[in-house]
């Protein structure tokens, strides 16, 4: 998934989706022409769009901070967790695997929703405060408001439908009574999508009682909420297939590799349009020094084509393309899914074995639950 990556919280990687932007503005966007006139008329437009900025701003770090309490009990628990992308409608903690235990399930699941709660309190105890104190009522206008958004969260993170937190508890309680851990997440699943089609259907009803941008909100929430319901499981059902299996037993060991003196004009001709595979191992050598496909020649324009180098074209490959034969497949397919990485190098002692795409893992996928295995 693209996004920005802002930095280390509590020693995790805290990144920003694309889609965050969009749901940024809608916020502000709210607020400031909807909430604020509604509550303090008395503010000039200007200071609606300012606050509205400013909130929007501080929802978002609310949510950071629910994300990060997930995060933490995970960490408690031993589940290595990648980082923490800030994405549409909130954020999601990248962990390793799936919960050890109905147990740590509930907790991990639990303490979202404490969190979202007790940020509540304490912005609605610091507005009480500042009303004490004299502050300026736009500020404690922005606390009043944070306290019920939070509120809110917490409240709406407690539906039981996945992947919301209820739904995760619901898993916890139906994994615990059952030991079934994917028919547990069937069900939470099912909740989850039942719920945001209902959210749908009230957003439709909303519309026709002339309540367009409420209902057009719902719409939106149940429609997201419905279909990342589906996805996670999913993603469970595809973990599992590829539990197990190791890249060795996967990876394309007939990629040809690129010499880094070739041009791009001979990579194109001769390898590019004659080839299945969407991009190549460059060497230099006997080292992999990159890789290349139609992405990187794109950047290239077509008359310099003769002159230019594969390896002055290549990309420059790090940790995140590069994978062990004794590693997971489901590590390879989380790290093929980020956009930007078209195969990973399966690399042994600085000497290239082979190569994943997303392609034969899908295939793999494909054929075990064909076999129902």
């Amino acid at each position: 998934m693209g996004g920005v990556r802002l930095g280390k919280v509590l020693g995790f990687e805290i990144s920003i989706d694309w889609s965050w932007l969009l749901i940024f503005f809608l916020v502000t966007y709210t607020l400031a022409l909807g909430y604020f006139p509604a509550f303090y008329p008395m503010f000039s437009p200007t200071t609606d769009w300012i606050l509205g900025v400013l909130a929007a701003i501080l929802l978002f770090c609310s949510v950071l901070v629910h994300e990060l309490s997930h995060s933490v009990v995970a960490r408690g628990y031993g589940t290595q967790v990648r980082g923490i992308t800030l994405f549409l409608f909130g954020g999601v903690s990248q962990t390793s695997d799936e919960p050890k235990s109905a147990r740590e399930e509930f907790w991990m699941a639990l303490v979202g929703p404490l969190a979202s709660f007790a940020l509540a309190g304490f912005f609605y105890m610091l507005g009480l405060w500042g009303v004490g104190l004299g502050w300026p009522r736009p500020a404690v206008a922005v606390l009043g408001y944070l306290a019920v958004i939070n509120l809110l969260l917490g409240i709406f993170n407690l539906v039981p439908g996945f992947p919301l937190d209820g739904g995760r508890i619901l898993r916890s309680a139906i994994w615990s009574a059952t030991g079934d851990l994917p028919k547990a997440t069937r069900y939470a699943s099912n909740a989850g999508q039942g719920f945001g089609y209902a959210l749908m259907v009230l957003g439709f009803l909303d519309i026709l009682n002339r309540n367009l941008i409420g209902g057009l909100w719902l719409i939106f929430i149940g429609w997201f909420l419905a279909g990342a319901a589906r996805g996670s499981y999913q993603q469970l059902v595809m973990r599992q297939a590829l539990s197990g299996v190791r890249v060795e037993q996967v990876m394309t060991t007939n990629v040809p590799s690129v010499p880094s003196d070739l041009s791009v004009r001979q990579f194109v001709d001769d390898m590019l349009l004659h080839n299945e595979f969407s991009c190549y191992p460059v060497v230099r050598g006997d080292e992999v020094i990159g890789v290349i496909g139609a992405e990187e020649v794109r950047k290239i324009p077509s008359q310099n084509w003769d002159f230019v180098r594969v390896g002055e074209a290549r990309h420059h490959i790090d940790d995140a393309y590069e994978i062990g034969l004794e590693d997971d497949a489901w590590e390879a397919l989380t790290k093929l899914a980020d956009e930007h990485v078209c195969r990973l190098l399966v690399v042994e002692d600085n000497h290239l074995k082979g190569t994943v795409g997303r392609e034969s893992v899908y295939r793999l996928v494909q054929t075990k639950m064909q076999m129902g295995i």
